[in-house]
């Protein structure tokens, strides 16, 4: 299973879990210190989370989960 299909493949169990939308389980998600740190590693080696994670800093705006600081991303709580 390739890293991206991990990541989804965890947000769907905890929508389903939980019976939480697509916002609430991308937070409860990064609020694991593991999943943060994986997820600050690939937005910023894999070129296609790169790209991802882009398009939800402008779709979000403010409450974009991610944010931009030089060239490097990381995950923010959303306040940023």
């Amino acid at each position: 299973m390739s890293d991206r299909n991990r990541w989804i493949l965890h947000i769907k169990n905890l929508r389903a879990e939980h019976r939480i939308g697509l916002p609430e389980a991308e937070r409860l998600a990064l609020a694991d210190p593991s999943w943060r740190r994986w997820v600050e590693h690939q937005i910023n080696a894999d070129g296609q989370c790169r790209r991802t994670a882009l398009r939800h800093i402008r779709e979000r705006g403010a409450e974009a989960l991610i944010a931009l600081d030089r060239d490097r991303l990381y995950v923010c709580d959303g306040r940023a």
